[in-house]
């Protein structure tokens, strides 16, 4: 039992006995106090639906539980346009880390960051196949034909006349094997480019999972947020039909008139507007927490609350650092700073291997083979070569001089890109912490705000029966209770948001 029960239950008590000899609600006749002696005035005909007890329970109960209110509430529904089908692959009912789950399962963003991270991934071994060797191999074939004719050698004792032939076939097979032997560095240093790129993409899709967490989390309590609102938009109707009920006796006992009542009805209607304005809310905060999982934005999905709403020992919390530690954290852990910062070397890297164009290079190449001696494509003779090559750049246009001075201006952007983001991060830090340390503080206040409210309203309303207070301090008393539980509602969940925000800060809101 929560302390605010234990309290209502207590002042419920201590009067219930004055107000039942008072007031009896749900019948059509309302009896007056026994003293002084008033003849009882028949009473307008109740409204007609169900009567709230003397002393309802305020506080809210659980979320996302029982069937979906009609929509609108108070109105003509519109059929396929209130709640839609429960979702397929998924519990109707979901936790937090459920949610994420599905999310990253799903979201289309987190596909696009993993082909980046392929492309990356791919460049590096790209650049890995520099210091591979190339092996290759080569078969020809060929035949040739020629017109007859005869060829006269004149010469002591090897002349005469020779007929050559009409046909020549040749056949052949090489292997080549080419190694680089030595570049200065310029592979290497290639590879290290696309190391730090390939570690960049990883980063990036990192803080990516961590915003669709983000995303999530705070989908996630803005639909309970928009839930409790619309209780709370309810639970301010079944107050206002309290106050009618009170005006009613009033008016049949002698001392209200029909003005007062028409008072007392006022608020319950403009309560039955917000009632439906806070169902709106309700289904659009709904479908975008489906949304933020990969869902069908009209798919039934709600979030499991963990919260309880009216208990402040019983909300837990993480650990608030100083601002020093948080932001020693945060760079540790974000991944976006730890991006920028490999983006950056990878660029250096790029700019050590342009440099290295204008380096000589070594390679080696070995070949064997056989081939053919005969007119017929037979007869084979094997052969092999062995050698080096060195190349020396001796002029290049200006090429690289040219992509040198484009990466050095990469660089120089890089550079203020990794400043940007790491203030960024402090930013992010300060503002995160100042949030959550002010919603911790407001929690605190508004359960002490709902008790006060729920004492002052329930004493209103004894005063009220017995004549000693009027109806704009009882009408007062009850805007009082229903501040304070939106107050209370949405205390609670801009606590656990600005949880999250912080978490999300420091980049500690995925495992």
């Amino acid at each position: 039992m929560t302390a605010q029960t234990r309290l209502h239950t207590s002042l419920g008590a201590t009067v219930l006995a004055a107000l039942l000899a008072a007031t009896a609600f749900g019948g059509s006749r309302v009896s007056a106090a026994p003293a002084p002696k008033i003849t009882p005035k028949p009473t307008a005909a109740p409204t007609p639906m169900a009567q709230p007890s003397p002393f309802p329970q305020y506080t809210l109960g659980p979320a996302s539980v029982g069937p979906p209110v009609p929509f609108p509430e108070y109105g003509t529904p519109i059929p396929s346009v209130g709640v839609g089908p429960p979702p397929s692959g998924a519990p109707q009912i979901i936790t937090l880390p459920q949610a994420i789950a599905v999310a990253f399962a799903r979201a289309p963003s987190l596909a696009a960051a993993r082909a980046d991270e392929g492309v990356a991934h791919a460049a590096k071994r790209l650049a890995q196949t520099g210091y591979y060797p190339n092996l290759s191999a080569s078969a020809s074939t060929s035949h040739q034909d020629r017109q007859p004719g005869s060829t006269t050698v004149i010469g002591g004792g090897g002349g005469g006349t020779f007929t050559s032939p009409t046909s020549t076939t040749s056949n052949g097979l090489t292997v080549t094997l080419r190694q680089l032997i030595f570049d200065g560095g310029r592979v290497a240093a290639s590879i290290r480019a696309a190391s730090y790129s390939e570690t960049a993409s990883v980063d990036t899709y990192r803080r990516d999972l961590q915003t669709v967490a983000l995303n999530v989390a705070q989908a996630y309590y803005n639909q309970l947020l928009a839930q409790r609102t619309r209780q709370v938009a309810e639970q301010t109707v079944r107050l206002d039909l309290v106050q009618e009920d009170l005006v009613r006796a009033q008016l049949a006992a002698g001392v209200a008139t029909r003005v007062d009542l028409s008072t007392a009805q006022l608020p319950t209607a403009q309560a039955r507007v917000a009632v439906v304005k806070a169902q709106a809310l309700e289904l659009t905060a709904q479908a975008t927490f489906a949304n933020a999982m990969g869902f069908d934005a009209n798919v039934d999905i709600r979030p499991f609350d963990d919260t309880p709403v009216s208990a402040t020992g019983a909300i837990s919390t993480i650990p608030v650092l100083s601002y020093d530690q948080a932001l020693t954290r945060a760079y540790l852990l974000r991944p976006d700073l730890a991006s920028a910062e490999h983006s950056l070397r990878a660029q250096r890297e790029s700019l050590t291997a342009t440099r290295l164009n204008l380096f000589p290079s070594l390679s080696g190449t070995a070949s064997g083979g056989t081939n053919s001696t005969d007119t017929t494509g037979g007869t084979f003779r094997n052969s092999a070569t062995i050698g080096a090559t060195l190349s020396i750049p001796l002029y290049d246009q200006g090429i690289t001089a040219a992509n040198v001075l484009q990466q050095k201006a990469s660089i120089d952007r890089l550079t203020a890109d990794l400043e940007t983001t790491r203030e960024t991060v402090q930013l992010n830090v300060k503002q995160a912490l100042v949030n959550l340390v002010a919603a911790r503080a407001q929690l605190d206040e508004v359960q002490a705000e709902y008790a006060k409210a729920l004492d002052v309203l329930n004493a209103t309303q004894a005063q009220y029966r017995f004549g000693v207070t009027t109806l704009p301090l009882l009408l007062n008393a009850q805007v009082g209770l229903t501040t304070a539980l939106s107050d209370q509602v949405t205390a609670v969940y801009a606590l656990r948001q600005a949880e999250q925000t912080y978490l999300y800060a420091i980049g500690a809101n995925t495992p």
